[in-house]
């Protein structure tokens, strides 16, 4: 469904809506007002301080001073005067600090040397700060671009929603640590954490391209496409099923999401995201040289950003890179000051194919339609290829009109919106440790006996088995809950009903019996295996509900019977406990915690 096409606002109160799309290199950010009656109106940002011209971009770099104060945000980082200050009191420049935050588990980014942060600032503080400028800026855009700007503002941004994206292979702690830095930064108050909500890159840039309108000959009922967003830090793939298109736009993924991180370049947007990954071996030529220090290398790359990469066309496949100097070095690839970069646009295009074959291989090759996102789709020359090869394979290639910049944060809104995508599949297996029955027979438990401890009931039982709850590639229907029966053993003098339960992520193909390697020293976790949060509940009206029983040793005792339901269709896992009381099922609510 296009924007122009999305129906009025039925709500009876008008509302705001904030998407904000925090890349590695740069940021945009969207709202929408919406009033009653009224189609809801998607606008950008368009404006930012000490921005030379109105773009919907600004550079995620910060400056901050020897006290960990943030001192300059955005453009402001690439004034001069700014810049100059900046070096004549000791301010520190931090940018690609958003690749801090990424989890562990992703595939580690070769010869990646992020730039420090002062020894007095955190990546959670840098985040918050972040988010704060950006409050402001929305503040202020509004306030002077509406006629009662500075009203509206005041009486709906207490309740506004905030949408955040992430890459696909983000989860929970991320989103946590991004709702934190949120609250912190005033986007919400401490109450309103549950208006914060995150979509990932790549559905929030399929909905956009959906509501670019140049690809609604492609939005055919159960038909496949691809969405692969190409940005300055990840490139994300992931398969989508149309479901329906008429009254309302409804996907499905198809193929499990994939996040291939990308080491970005200092300086570089989007398009160049990609600078460093290949280009470092031709700066390692400048090593020894006079221009191998940090701030002649930092103006090296800029340079590239604003000049060399513009010039990148379907048949270029060289670019020069301006070194402040006239100096001729056949050796080095310098000529009047030149050097010479090639290759690094082949070497970005194969891992995007990479990427893309993976990404066919999983969804079964159902999809034959590619759609292209982020900034480096917008390079001409990397478009053509991928065209071409799309042609060769008997897929069809194309990206939406317009800045692509803005396609994440303006799908972002769309996102939540129309609540377009109906089930996701599930990138790897769910579970809960559990306990179970000893048995002397099993080559396993044998090899645990010395942890096998006797239950209550007399019994047996060995410790940290896995309860799968969700399996790798399951669909994941958004309203979907995943259950999982349990029992513990409780005595009659027990008071402490809480309970707190690991969820765990195993990464690789089957699950092993077990969590932990067997021994008895200290626990280790079976490579895979990763906590990707707790479940918390108060179990105490289950216990009142269950009935006593007389263990064999004649000590009272109840046997709580309970089940954990989990929600992972969604963007965010949601938890909650049922159990019986008088024949009937209850009810009761669950948290989700993060370390």
């Amino acid at each position: 469904m296009a924007e122009n096409r999305r129906p009025p606002y039925r709500g009876s109160t008008r509302k705001l809506i904030v998407s904000i799309d925090v890349g590695t290199t740069y940021t945009a950010t969207s709202f929408c007002l919406l009033q009653p009656g009224n189609v809801p109106k998607f606008e950008e940002i368009l404006r930012w301080p000490k921005q030379a011209t109105p773009d919907a971009k600004v550079p995620s770099v910060l400056y901050y001073d020897k006290q960990g104060k943030a001192m300059a945000f955005g453009a402001e980082t690439e004034d001069e005067d700014i810049i100059m200050e900046g070096e004549e009191h000791g301010w520190v420049k931090v940018e690609w600090w958003k690749l801090r935050l990424r989890p562990q588990h992703l595939p580690i980014i070769r010869n990646l040397d992020l730039p420090s942060i002062p020894n007095n600032v955190t990546v959670d503080k840098i985040f918050a700060d972040y988010l704060r400028y950006i409050k402001e800026q929305v503040k202020a855009y509004i306030s002077s671009t509406y006629g009662s700007g500075g009203d509206i503002w005041d009486t709906l941004s207490p309740t506004m929603y905030v949408i955040l994206t992430t890459p696909n292979g983000w989860e929970g702690t991320q989103q946590n640590r991004m709702r934190q830095a949120a609250i912190a930064a005033g986007l919400v108050d401490s109450d309103g954490g549950r208006r914060v909500r995150f979509v990932t890159e790549a559905e929030a840039a399929v909905l956009y391209a959906a509501d670019s309108g140049n690809v609604e000959d492609w939005l055919v009922k159960d038909s496949h496409l691809i969405l692969c967003d190409c940005g300055g830090g990840t490139v994300d793939i992931t398969g989508y099923q149309i479901i329906s298109v008429k009254p309302a736009l409804k996907l499905e993924e198809s193929a499990a999401s994939r996040c291939a991180p990308q080491k970005p370049s200092s300086g570089a947007s989007e398009r160049d995201g990609h600078f460093y990954a290949s280009a470092h071996f031709y700066l390692e030529r400048l090593h020894g040289t006079e221009w191998d220090d940090e701030e002649r290398m930092e103006k090296i790359v800029y340079h590239f950003d604003r000049n060399a990469k513009k010039k990148f066309a379907e048949a270029d496949t060289v670019c020069y890179v301006q070194l402040d100097s006239h100096k001729t070095i056949p050796e080095l690839g310098i000529t009047r000051g030149r050097l010479k970069i090639t290759g690094w646009a082949i070497i970005v295009l194969r891992e995007i194919k990479q990427g893309l074959d993976i990404a066919f291989e999983n969804g079964g090759r159902l999809a034959d339609k590619v759609i292209l996102v982020g900034g480096l789709a917008s390079s001409p020359y990397v478009y053509s290829k991928l065209v071409d090869w799309g042609n060769e394979i008997g897929v069809s290639v194309t990206r939406p009109d317009g800045p692509t910049v803005k396609a994440v944060a303006n799908g972002a809104l769309a996102w939540h919106l129309d609540s377009s995508v109906g089930s996701r599949i599930a990138k790897y297996h769910y579970g809960i440790s559990c306990r179970i029955p000893y048995d002397h027979h099993n080559p396993e438990h044998q090899e645990r006996a010395s942890k096998k401890f006797l239950g209550l009931d007399g019994l047996w039982y060995l410790d940290e088995a896995w309860a799968g709850v969700v399996n790798k590639n399951d669909k994941l229907k958004a309203s979907q809950e995943f259950r999982r029966n349990f029992s513990l053993q409780m005595g009659a003098d027990t008071t402490n009903f809480e309970y707190r339960q690991k969820v765990y992520a195993y990464r690789r193909l089957t699950p092993p019996t077990f969590l932990h390697f067997p021994g008895n020293g200290k626990k280790t976790l079976i490579p895979g295996f990763d906590v990707i949060c707790y479940v918390q509940g108060d179990l105490r009206k289950c216990f009142q509900a269950a009935p006593f029983t007389v263990a064999p040793s004649g000590v009272p005792l109840k046997k709580i019977k309970f089940v954990v339901c989990l929600a992972l269709g969604e963007t965010e896992i949601t938890a909650r406990l049922r159990w019986v009381e008088d024949d009937e099922e209850v009810y009761g609510p669950a948290t989700i915690a993060y370390d």
